[in-house]
């Protein structure tokens, strides 16, 4: 074969190529980034559009974990690809603070996942990454491990020291305080010598339950009782810091500040040692404020 019919079926073949790959469909575009509503009310037009359940992520501007949330999770591909099943939301709790109230959210993050109309079907608090975060969601559409299902699961759990455990964390992430006190009181109950490693904890949770709740005396009963009853435990420190802590919310200063400076004389090598020297010198300066103006 000469040149010029080696020159035609090098066409030939080329433009056979060119006319197979135009008649192959065009593969759907991945996307790269999640699509975010604003608002609750542009979130259940959009659900409702398009026949789809929400997650809403509840945020604060002082969230720590909700920025690592968007920096990780939220940029993971097969998050991402997970996304385009919902109508995606984020709203600011401390803006919008009659969905935050609606709702019982009083921790960050907090990610809604709810029905179309609204309603919840339960909630993740806390960070997780995509794929325990993407196991959750798949488990609440199919009815597990919600809120529900555990309460009903009760009946014949309610001596199981572990089941009880998560109950207790489950209503506390949901914001029923009251049901919340009384499911980690029966535990601490069923596991007094804190076998589980996790009575202490559950002291803990309560203390910072009842400083939510501004119960400024109650929170530091139960951070007492890990005081007095696991001195060893992992929680002990951190309880004098939510004693201190507490005192300082009441108002009550002076008595904070004894505690702050407590804590870092009993602890000088500790890592909270600094912060507690530092809220005992800002505890100092604002007494002495308020001495100077009640004698002005």
């Amino acid at each position: 074969m000469g040149k010029a019919g080696m020159a035609w079926v090098w066409s030939a073949a080329v433009a056979l190529t060119l006319a197979a790959g135009a008649c192959q469909p065009k593969s759907p575009e991945v996307a790269k980034t999640i699509t975010w509503q604003t608002s609750v009310d542009a979130a259940l037009a959009d659900a409702q559009k398009n026949d789809r359940p929400i997650l809403l992520d509840m945020v604060t501007d002082w969230c720590v974990w909700c920025k690592v949330l968007d920096d990780s999770t939220y940029t993971d591909s097969a998050f991402i690809q997970m996304s385009q099943k919902f109508t995606m939301a984020k709203v600011d709790a401390e803006v919008d603070t009659a969905t935050a109230s609606k709702y019982h959210v009083g921790s960050y993050p907090t990610i809604l996942l709810l029905r179309k109309d609204g309603t919840e079907v339960d909630r993740i608090v806390g960070y997780y990454r995509a794929p325990e975060f993407m196991t959750k969601v798949d488990d609440y559409l199919a009815g597990r491990n919600t809120l529900a299902a555990m309460e009903a699961e009760a009946a014949t759990k309610g001596n199981d020291p572990t089941f009880i455990s998560s109950l207790a964390d489950k209503y506390y992430g949901h914001g029923r305080y009251a049901e919340a006190e009384t499911a980690y009181l029966k535990f601490v109950e069923l596991d007094a010598a804190n076998a589980t490693g996790q009575a202490d904890d559950a002291l803990f949770s309560l203390a910072r339950m009842q400083r939510k709740s501004k119960d400024y005396e109650k929170a530091r009963k139960y951070a007492r009782m890990i005081l007095d009853r696991y001195p060893t435990s992992d929680m002990f420190r951190p309880a004098h810091l939510e004693i201190a802590g507490s005192w300082k919310r009441q108002g009550e200063l002076t008595t904070a500040r004894r505690a702050y400076l407590d804590y870092a004389k009993q602890f000088p090598d500790d890592e909270d040692a600094p912060f507690a020297r530092e809220q005992a010198d800002t505890l100092a300066v604002k007494i002495a404020a308020a001495a100077n103006g009640k004698g002005a």
